[in-house]
């Protein structure tokens, strides 16, 4: 295997640097380490970001916060700070390059806090808003500049007071170091046990001062490239595992082994059309092989695919559901980020600063399926197979339905080009003994999305329905008599579905096609703040933050002419414009109410209050009040109760529709229908959501080496705004027995109620509510003069997160519950998350293991375990991650040489099946590792 070569070089390059650092020691000695390269991260006293007044520390702020140094980060995750981000147990993993599933996204990365949604996890980089990736606000981390990112403060309680709207279930402040002097370099080649998700990144910063140090430049590059993990490179994935209805009982669920679906490459003949019923079916389960003639198709064991043009079976022909889609999307990402400060007074320092990152994502859709009608009197039957027009004929059978892979020309291939720009404008100033900040920013996001290979459904229907013209084989519409319909099939080519390979060149080039759109997203941003002390009370100073900051955002979509005429299997995106303006005042300040008193050592109280304006819905109050009380020298109890908002996005207010397809379980029925297209629209009579946040926690402090926090959180959105439609609304019509209004939101065939097309919008319908318990605690020993360690455990108790909605005919709490209702299957939510970690140094060695525990599952609480289905539990997982490393004294600086493992033990993700969605999957892809053991060797060097 590609493991050993890897791991000899490994174990070298580290033994090697090993040797080199005992050959210098003495040298080492004697070297010049300034005094911030010798701490460590974890010991040095970080100022982190839980309200707009400095100084709070991470066991000192009112509200929660957890900070993440970066070296903390790229150990857990070297790809990207947004994967070690998602090891924080109160971070819910969503989205990245292992979620699959649909043409949108590609390549971004996305936060999602207490699993109430990614719209509502607000993303700063310095305390400033990014650009977002689209219309529908989200920032892409991976458009942060990783090389230059200190630390991450998250926020895990409600902060719209203190930082805008869009903060109800927390923040996360990406602080960059523009402070750096000389040069940074970190590149590392990774390469998984078995051969593949291939990645390289390559980081290079630096910063240099000149003029006396009145002005300072500090600047950051980063080249990334991971080559992704095809969809059939790991054996549960090829097996593709599931639970399927039991034709014996449809509304029961029984495993499956190896899930297929009646597509073949030559075509499925499904059943025929035209004779009686029986006659019909006389001519059902024939698969046409590469040259002609065909054979008998193989139903596997518990097919619903009989007859049907959709489906599930366990085995047999078909083809595999789960390997349609890459188990890592391949990403290419470059970025480039500049800041510089100019002191043109003693007190008056001006900030120019520059961004531009470009992430590029090739990735497979779901096979090219499709299903035609074929006439008897087609010319390409008689010649494939002359024996089955023969029999059609003695049956009365006129027609058959054929069900088809069209792979000829390979997978439909979804090309997402995601670009930034930004540019940022400022000052701060110390005057009258205030601090004074005020900024300018506008930024741009371009996203271009084509997808190659997109079959044209009606120009296949026209092209399957040939005829004979002299001696020609033609499209039929071309000969009709009605002028519009000759117009129509102008450039029609005869398409011959019978066999792997058998349409030509030009009929593929006349069906298949590929749909582009572009959207630009613009923002402006201007804000200023004033901060210091006000006066002094007998316990101290009173701090204060105040500020305004005015916000424009805007986006326009422009897709192409046959997507916005619906004329794609997939996407079929619409042109959309929209824009709304924010302006919003804010205040904070922070009381200090007693110190040393009976009451204890101090108590202090921070209140924020923040109007909000929306060009679209008016103006909005939000307001925090907090307190932190040091009860002893080791006991300190904090609080905060807030009011939240989030307003809709221009996604959510002005989308004209966006096809994706998806797969629907359907109860009435009981049939499963996969290839659903389904299309998303906006809703501009959308207002404000606004939720209410208790945080209630204690910080002990029992040694200057030990620290534990434990806080309750419970937060409760009204008039949340929710996506309704897909799937959901088929199951909900069907549990009001079809006399909800969502019933709209279906379309069902009237002959047989098939679900042949859904639809999903957002609306103000909805309640959401979610509670529970995080903990920290951090340990430090030392161990010697040059030895110890540092342990930090951070865990995550959810109690409920629970939708309530009145076209939810039955609200399900979603924790532990992998086939979620509320919070969507890409971001199942277990009710434990704990992560543990220990760093060990001696000297210029150090370890550091990371264990990550992933709490249980019911895979669906609607259902029962031997009742009606046959498998509802997911047992709890645990992940161990490990990184060895040597500094090397070189340059006067130690150069760092390390060997990172993530899924130390390979263990394999469990069955955790995920029966809908564009790609039913065996696991959840997101919680569950899939790769295996994974291996990256790096260098991180100063000079």
């Amino acid at each position: 295997m590609k493991l050993y070569p890897l791991m000899q070089a490994s174990v070298s390059l580290i033994a090697c640097a090993a040797m080199t650092n005992v050959a210098t020691a003495q040298e080492a000695s004697s070297a010049a380490v300034s005094a911030e390269e010798q701490a460590p991260v974890s010991d040095a006293e970080i100022i982190v970001t839980g309200s707009r007044i400095e100084g709070n520390s991470t066991f000192k702020a009112p509200t929660p916060v957890t900070s993440l140094s970066q070296d903390q980060l790229v150990a857990s995750a070297p790809a990207t700070i947004a994967d070690g981000l998602k090891i924080l147990p109160a971070i819910v993993p969503t989205g990245g390059p292992s979620a699959g599933g649909g043409t949108a996204n590609g390549g971004q990365n996305f936060l999602n806090m207490r699993g109430l949604g990614t719209a509502r996890t607000l993303v700063l980089v310095n305390g400033m808003r990014f650009v977002p990736a689209g219309p529908s606000g989200l920032i892409d981390t991976n458009l942060v500049p990783q090389g230059l990112v200190s630390h991450v403060d998250v926020v895990t309680g409600g902060a719209s007071a203190a930082y805008g709207s869009d903060a109800v279930a927390g923040v996360a402040n990406f602080v960059l170091d523009t402070k750096l002097k000389g040069l940074k370099l970190d590149t590392y080649y990774g390469v998984s046990q078995r051969g593949d998700n291939q990645e390289f990144k390559f980081q290079l910063s630096g910063g240099f001062q000149a003029m006396d140090g009145r002005l300072r430049v500090v600047a950051s590059g980063e080249h990334y490239d991971n080559k992704g993990v095809p969809g059939n490179a790991r054996d549960f994935r090829r097996k593709a595992a599931n639970q399927i209805r039991d034709p014996a009982a449809p509304a029961n669920f029984i495993r499956a082994e190896d899930v297929r679906t009646p597509f073949t490459l030559g075509g499925l003949v499904v059943v025929g059309g035209g004779g009686t019923s029986a006659n019909n079916n006389l001519i059902s389960g024939l698969k046409f092989e590469q040259g002609g003639g065909t054979t008998a198709y193989d139903y596997g064991r518990n097919a619903t695919t009989i007859r049907a043009t959709s489906g599930t079976q366990d085995g047999g022909d078909g083809y595999s559901v789960s390997v349609g889609q890459e188990i890592i999307r391949p990403l290419r990402r470059d970025a480039l980020f500049m800041h510089s400060e100019l002191d043109v007074l003693d007190n008056v320092t001006l900030i120019a600063e520059g961004t531009y990152g470009k992430t590029t994502s090739v990735f497979e859709n779901s096979p090219t399926v499709a299903t035609v009608t074929i006439q008897r009197a087609n010319p390409f039957l008689a010649a494939a197979d002359p024996a089955l027009v023969n029999r059609m004929t003695a049956l009365g059978v006129t027609n058959l339905r054929l069900n088809r892979l069209i792979l000829e020309r390979g997978a439909t291939l979804t090309t997402n080009d995601n670009e930034t720009v930004r540019g940022l404008f400022g000052f701060k100033a110390e005057l009258l003994g205030l601090n004074w900040n005020a900024s300018y920013q506008y930024g741009r996001n371009d996203n271009h999305s084509e997808t190659n290979n997109n079959l044209l459904t009606a120009n296949l229907n026209r092209a399957v329905n040939a005829v004979r013209s002299g001696n020609q084989v033609v499209c039929a519409d071309t000969l009709s008599g009605n002028q519009a319909t000759r117009d129509a099939a102008a450039g029609c080519v005869a398409f011959n579905p019978f066999g792997f390979e058998s349409p030509s060149a030009s009929a593929l080039d006349f069906v298949m096609g590929t749909s582009v759109f572009d959207t630009r997203t613009t923002q402006h941003v201007v804000d200023g703040t004033v901060s210091g002390s006000l006066f002094e009370l007998p316990a101290g100073p009173v701090q204060f933050a105040a500020g305004y900051e005015w916000r424009k955002l805007s986006a326009t979509t422009v897709a192409d002419d046959l997507s916005i005429a619906g004329a794609y299997r997939l996407v079929n995106q619409q042109n959309f414009a929209g824009s709304y303006s924010i302006n919003e005042f804010f205040g904070e300040l922070q009381l200090p109410i007693f110190k040393d008193s009976a009451l204890g050592r101090s108590f202090d109280v921070n209140l924020a209050a923040r109007h909000t304006n929306y060009s679209t819905s008016g103006g909005v109050d939000t307001w925090k009040a907090g307190f932190s009380w040091q009860l002893t020298d080791w006991l300190r109890l904090r609080g905060t109760r807030s009011r939240d908002i989030r307003a809709p996005n221009l996604e959510e207010l002005y989308a004209t529709g966006r096809q994706n397809n998806i797969t629907v379980i359907d109860s009435l029925t009981q049939k499963t229908y996969t290839a659903v297209p389904n299309q998303t629209f906006g809703n501009l009579a959308l207002n404000p959501e606004k939720a209410n946040t208790l945080v209630l926690g204690a910080v002990f402090e029992p040694t200057s080496n030990l620290n534990l926090a434990v806080d309750y959180y419970s937060i409760k959105i009204n008039d949340a705004i929710r996506s309704i439609g897909g799937a959901q609304a088929v199951e909900q019509c069907n549990l009001s027995n079809q006399t909800s209004s969502i019933c709209s939101f279906v379309t069902r065939d009237p002959s047989t109620q098939a679900v042949v097309k859904t639809l999903t919008a957002p609306f103000n319908l909805t309640r959401q509510e979610t509670s529970g318990v995080d903990f920290e605690a951090r340990w430090r020993l030392g161990l010697g003069s040059d030895s110890k360690v540092t342990m930090r455990l951070l865990g995550s108790y959810v109690h409920k997160n629970i939708v309530f909605s009145p076209l939810i005919a039955n609200p399900v709490n979603d924790v532990g519950n992998l086939i979620s209702q509320s919070i969507g299957q890409a971001t199942s939510q277990p009710r434990w998350r704990v992560t543990g970690t220990v760093n060990f140094d001696k000297g210029p060695f150090a370890a550091f293991v990371q264990t990550r525990y992933i709490g249980a599952f019911t895979w669906d609480k609607t259902r029962t375990l031997g009742v009606d289905t046959d498998f509802n539990y997911v047992s709890p997982q645990v992940y161990v991650d490990a990184q060895l490393s040597v500094k090397v004294p070189f340059m006067d600086h130690d150069q760092e040489f390390y060997l990172n493992v993530q899924n130390l033990l390979d263990k394999q993700p469990p069955y955790a099946p995920l029966p809908t969605g564009a790609t039913p999957l065996p696991t959840q892809p997101v919680l569950y590792d899939q790769i295996g053991r994974m291996f990256r060797v790096g260098l991180r060097a100063r000079f």
